[in-house]
């Protein structure tokens, strides 16, 4: 007869193993009907722990990713370029400084309440007041924000008198409910962004100067799910059947959405494959070989891009302000090696010029004639051209003069580059590495140098490198102006953009023009003059797009977007606010028809969907014109093996400290015990 104290021990031995291995502790199951649940990995790699509106670190499925909790009044979707009206129904800009935006009069709080202007006034002045939230970084681009009625919202413009930006922040601004979040601003002032708004699930209790303060409100949101469980390696959103959108939007077609929170990324991998998972955002090596995994491609690069991958220049440092030796690296890369072993060809070659020209709405602001001038190539592909490389250097002045193998400035000073990366992203990592052989074969000193992501953090905020794999902001409604701005402009310093600490004040002047422009015409006249700078100073290289970690299993659930079904664009679960809800619209459980929703096409299509170019044109007419363009690459359907290196690779943005990570999660599990289930 086995003891209870044996079968305890085995019972903490299997939790903290099962914890480990991102599986669940058999007390800790909750019962849901698999065929009313989608699974999702890749979007949260930490246990859960708020999900407020105004914390700066929300849970996956609050707002900033994967909103499903809280909506914004509209959402931008780059992929289909268009806006979904959402609690905002239209909106109208009256002059260059005033936004008139009219909310549903059919919203409401998930208590009944309706959502009102009052809603978004308070919400506004409230970020502001805490310094986080759904305003957070609004203050150059938005003035003031006025109730005209309970369904009529008034933005102004801001004090940088930035229209683009002004729109982009207006537009996707999200509300939170007054009447419960004032209850909470009551009794623990602006510590309200450490409330956890768990709706009864935890113990939501603040610590403020006068002592504990327990938090009893009720979870209410706009979006059409709730919270329904979390414990270390789940979280479970139940969503809401009399949700106010039902008339326009449908509902959703999962009952339970569950992320599970696994500490590698071959659990997840594995798990995906047979079906335990059905909506992944984690990187998957040589995906093309998994016949049991869908992606938005069937062939090569399998997943669409999202931004850019660039090499950034330290500029404050003396040896790379140098337009010269930062044009002959840009020579030295050997783009389509690095492309191949260390991005698995996920993604093509990218535009020197920064516009993102897979997609056709916004290929059209690239001048090809003055790429082809100056590249070679009208698509504003940088060249691999060690030779000229070389030819630059010495024309230059750059020399050996000691003999090392390695190249001095033309002062004679040594030059000793490092390229930071953080540790653990392995595809990072073999670019660095590629890069820096690549500018070794020119003469240039230059190792790999990857740092822990605190580290990377540090020394790119504090200037304390002096080259650096980094990333863009994904494309804008007003793309490429917001790139040009985000790689370009000196007023910005990192984490917010300009990580390179670009200085030029003709770069400042085409972005400062370019946002007044009031045609397509003028605009193209700017973007043309920025590609040019681009061309001859070399501020960074574009080198990868960053790929969207979109993948999918039909075991249970059919309807993703794909290239076949494209009714909806490419959705990673981890992108920024409600984009990933979308996606649940369209799903179909295995076996009965896939029926994409109506609302989901076009306004002149009979869905509600609004053409982008109808949000420029009010932007002082500068709008995209039609063009009829295919996106720019090309997909394959061989499932050849793959000859790269395989790294062994944390999750994609993840690059988690497991082990560590895995024993606290066991700590946690064994110290509390198996959690009941509270709603």
């Amino acid at each position: 007869m086995v003891s209870k104290k044996k079968i305890s021990g085995m019972f903490l031995l299997l939790v903290f193993v099962g914890s480990f291995w991102g599986l669940q502790p058999v007390s800790a199951q909750i019962s849901l009907p698999r065929e009313d649940t989608v699974f999702v990995t890749g979007a949260q790699w930490s246990p859960a722990s708020t999900w407020n509106l105004f914390s700066p670190s929300q849970t996956w499925g609050t707002y900033t990713s994967g909103g499903f909790m809280y909506l914004p009044l509209f959402q931008y979707i780059a992929g289909l370029n268009v806006w979904v009206p959402i609690i905002g129904e239209s909106f109208e800009l009256v002059n260059e400084t005033t936004l008139i935006i009219h909310l549903r009069p059919e919203a409401k709080w998930s208590d009944g309440e309706p959502i009102t202007a009052e809603d978004v006034v308070y919400t506004f002045e409230l970020s502001k007041e805490v310094g986080s939230g759904p305003a957070a970084g609004s203050e150059p681009y938005i003035g003031d924000v006025k109730a005209i009625d309970p369904h009529t919202v008034q933005f102004t413009i801001g004090p940088e008198n930035n229209l683009p930006m002004f729109l982009l922040y207006a537009l996707q601004f999200a509300p939170a409910p007054k009447h419960i979040i004032e209850q909470v601003h009551q009794k623990v002032g602006n510590q309200i962004i450490e409330w956890r708004n768990c709706g009864g699930t935890c113990d939501d209790v603040i610590s403020t100067d006068s002592g504990d303060v327990t938090i009893n409100v009720p979870q209410v949101v706009s979006g059409p799910y709730k919270l329904y469980y979390f414990d270390e390696l789940r979280i479970v959103y139940e969503r809401i059947d009399d949700w106010w959108g039902k008339d326009i939007f449908g509902l959703p077609s999962p009952k339970y959405v569950v992320h599970r929170i696994y500490l590698s990324n071959e659990q997840a991998l594995l798990d995906l494959r047979q079906g335990n998972v059905d909506w992944s955002g984690i990187f998957i090596p040589n995906v093309g070989n998994f016949k049991d995994i869908g992606t938005f491609y069937k062939g090569k690069p399998y997943f669409r891009p999202g931004a850019f991958v660039v090499l950034y220049f330290n500029h404050r440092e003396p040896v790379l302000q140098d337009p010269n030796l930062r044009k002959a690296i840009a020579y030295a890369i050997n783009y389509q090696e690095v492309l191949t072993k260390a991005f698995y060809d996920y993604s093509p070659q990218p535009s020197m010029s920064l516009v993102f020209t897979v997609f056709p709405h916004y290929r059209t602001w690239l001048n090809t004639t003055l790429a082809q001038e100056y590249l070679g190539n009208p698509e504003g592909k940088m060249p691999y051209d060690p030779e000229r490389a070389k030819q630059i250097l010495a024309q230059a002045g750059y020399k050996d003069v000691d003999g090392d193998g390695f190249l001095e400035t033309p002062s004679g000073e040594k030059i000793e580059l490092n390229i930071i990366i953080p540790t653990g992203w392995t595809d990072w990592m073999i670019a660095a590495d590629l890069i820096a052989h690549n500018l070794q074969e020119i003469g240039l000193n230059v190792v790999a140098n990857p740092v822990d992501y605190g580290q990377y953090w540090g020394m790119i905020n504090g200037a304390g490198y002096t080259l650096a794999l980094g990333w863009t902001n994904s494309p804008s409604f007003y793309h490429p102006w917001d790139t040009y701005r985000y790689v370009l402009d000196p007023r910005l310093t990192p984490p917010t953009a300009n990580w390179g600490f670009y200085n030029n004040s003709k770069a400042l002047e085409l972005l400062v023009e370019a946002a007044k422009a009031k045609s397509s015409e003028e605009l193209m006249k700017y973007y043309t003059e920025i590609q040019k700078l681009i061309y001859e100073d070399v501020p960074v290289i574009p080198i990868a797009y960053s790929v969207q970690w979109y993948a999918y299993s039909e075991k249970y659930w059919t309807g993703w977007p794909n290239q076949d079904n494209p009714w909806w664009t490419e959705v990673a679960p981890y992108r920024e606010y409600s984009l990933p809800l979308w996606l649940l619209f369209g799903l179909s459980k295995k076996g009965e028809p896939v029926s994409p929703p109506q609302w989901a096409k076009p306004k002149d299509e009979g869905g509600i969907l609004i053409p982008n170019k109808e949000v420029l044109s009010q932007l002082s007419g500068a709008f995209v014109p039609e063009v009829n363009i295919t996106e720019t690459f090309t997909t394959s359907s061989t499932s050849e093996t793959e000859t790269q290196p395989q790294p062994q690779a944390p999750a994609s943005s993840s690059r988690f400290i497991v082990g560590i990570l895995g024993i606290v999660i066991a700590v946690v599990v064994i110290v509390i015990g198996a959690r009941k289930l509270s709603k």
